[in-house]
């Protein structure tokens, strides 16, 4: 019977990330896998709130844009609302099998930050909005929304359906790993068209306030996308925590997965532009965009992937997208651009020459 405290001592040395036994007193003095504290402790050096940015002129913007404009906008809001509410939740499926104390403080930390995220998008829509229940009722209604949710959630859904039925401990595993696996994905893929229709509206000097609070959003997930690199970095090569043959076997479905959520992100990019592009971005660009960040994000975690080229919008992404190298050592990465109570609102001229309209 499962415990919420192991009143027997349990050496932490001998403790897989998952389905060891359970955890008793938590303690952080011997780490098998001291990474996981590293990235914790990041993530807490990290620590922001959304009313440190100013919106006000955010919402003078939004008023002038075009309706086309304000469509981009706005279904990008609400489907990055959706994508934290799965991923908030979705994190915790996980630590009802971790047995690893490290990477439980570092799950915790993570859904902590993935909470500021859900909060931000309700700063962000109260500030912008006169009707924010218009909003988030809108996510309900806006049937792409929801079929990219289902894709979302099968996996944590599929988990929790598991968590009482122990009985056949390999497919428990495998649905771990998978889990993992679409965290991964949700983190590396999921949010990325709709971040950089966030950056190109600043760089067109609209909705800077909007961008500088997903550019936070972004070095945090960027965090995230490296915690669940390492995980299953661990799960594929340490025998010891009898991950290795499932991570094999799971192979093919993983590539299947990415695939797949390159697809979705494709038709959303469609969805999003179907009545015409903005200055920066379009569908084709979009399009390409996702075919090299998929095939980089399976590079970086072992599967196999294609040679499909450069990263087409480079150029004038490079100061958003800066945060994608976060360092694990806090006292190496430091971001100026956001001290507590200030806001960098005012962004320089760049050059759109690379970007092909």
């Amino acid at each position: 019977m499962k415990t919420i405290f192991n009143t027997k001592n349990v050496d932490p040395m001998t403790q897989p990330l998952f389905l060891g036994k359970d955890l008793g007193v938590q303690r952080y003095d011997v780490l098998k896998y001291p990474i996981f504290k590293d990235l914790d402790s990041k993530q807490m050096m990290n620590f922001w709130r959304p009313e440190e940015i100013e919106l006000k002129k955010d919402r003078g913007d939004f008023k002038e844009m075009s309706d086309n404009e304000k469509f981009i906008f706005t279904s990008n809001l609400k489907y990055q609302t959706m994508l934290d509410s799965v991923i908030c939740r979705g994190v915790p499926t996980l630590l009802e099998f971790v047995t690893n104390t490290e990477l439980e403080a570092c799950l915790m930390t993570w859904q902590f930050f993935e909470k500021i995220h859900s909060q931000s998008y309700s700063y962000i829509i109260q500030n912008v909005y006169a009707d924010s229940s218009e909003v988030f009722g809108g996510i309900y209604e806006d049937k792409e929304i929801m079929k990219r949710a289902n894709g979302a959630i099968r996996d944590y859904n599929n988990l929790m359906g598991m968590a009482c039925d122990k009985n056949k401990p390999s497919d428990l595993k495998k649905q771990i790993y998978m889990t993992v696996m679409s965290i991964n994905i949700l983190e590396a893929v999921r949010f990325y068209v709709s971040f950089v229709c966030s950056f190109a509206f600043a760089e067109n000097k609209k909705m800077v306030g909007n961008a500088d609070i997903i550019k936070l959003i972004k070095r945090d997930e960027a965090l995230h996308l490296t915690n669940t690199k390492e995980i299953l970095k661990i799960l594929q090569k340490e025998e010891s925590e009898g991950f290795t043959k499932i991570a094999q076997q799971c192979e093919e479905d993983a590539v299947k997965m990415f695939e797949n959520a390159a697809e979705e992100e494709k038709k959303w990019a469609s969805y999003l532009f179907k009545d015409g592009s903005i200055i920066g971005l379009n569908e084709t660009v979009l399009h390409q965009y996702v075919d090299w960040l998929c095939m980089s994000r399976r590079k970086m975690i072992g599967l196999p992937y294609e040679n499909v080229g450069k990263n087409p919008i480079a150029g004038w992404t490079q100061a958003w997208m800066q945060s994608e190298s976060v360092q694990v050592a806090p006292q190496e990465h430091e971001i100026t651009s956001y001290k507590i109570g200030a806001s960098k609102n005012d962004l320089d001229d760049m050059d759109f020459g690379d970007m092909k309209l």
